[in-house]
């Protein structure tokens, strides 16, 4: 089987955590969430604690100074890089790692665009209606209504503030996908079983 990856972006709430997971293993190739962080860990040298405080979040230089207590603070060793920037970095580098090592499914972190060009990508967009985002995210974390719609703002905000930042692109925005897929209509397993039919289609 030719090499595959396949990048997948989401709305929070929206189950392409789960999606991804049961894509990885319908595959039965690797599957990176949360893993990239301790391979950009072992990398780069930088504490999982703080590439979790960095993940997909575009925290300014100073906020962050300021909540090291070190304001302005920069890695003079590293040419004044930013710690967020060295942050960026090793994700960047975690995902160009895992894509050449084989077939994957990756989950967020601007895989779509950092891996853009590469043979066999295929790039999914997972949306799904707020009301069962909210349900969802409140069952899950147990929160009341209110509380899950909040953090689904939040996140979302973040996410699209990281990935527009470091991509110059609109994060969301369908010409940047190959599938953008509502997991409210499809269910979960349906959007598993349409990107594997159109792997398959693109085989053929």
């Amino acid at each position: 089987m030719d090499k595959r990856i396949i990048t997948i972006g989401r709305q929070f709430g929206s189950g392409g955590r789960e999606i991804g997971q049961k894509l990885a293993k319908a595959l039965d190739i690797a599957y990176y969430d949360k893993e990239l962080l301790l391979v950009a860990a072992k990398e780069s040298g930088l504490s999982t604690h703080f590439l979790e405080s960095q993940d997909e979040k575009r925290m300014s230089s100073l906020l962050f100074s300021l909540v090291m207590g070190q304001p302005n603070m920069v890695l003079s060793s590293f040419g004044g890089t930013t710690v967020e920037m060295l942050a960026s970095q090793a994700q960047r580098d975690a995902v160009l790692r895992v894509a050449e090592e084989g077939s994957c499914v990756i989950v967020g972190r601007a895989a779509d665009y950092i891996l853009e060009g590469r043979p066999g990508l295929v790039k999914v967009f997972i949306t799904a209606d707020e009301s069962c985002r909210i349900a969802r995210v409140a069952a899950r974390d147990q929160l009341s209504e209110k509380d899950a719609g909040d953090k689904i703002r939040r996140m979302d905000r973040s996410r699209k503030s990281y990935y527009d930042f470091y991509t110059s692109r609109q994060w969301g925005e369908a010409a940047n996908y190959d599938l953008c897929l509502n997991a409210t209509r499809l269910g979960i397993d349906g959007a598993v079983e349409l990107i594997l039919r159109y792997l398959d289609q693109l085989a053929q």
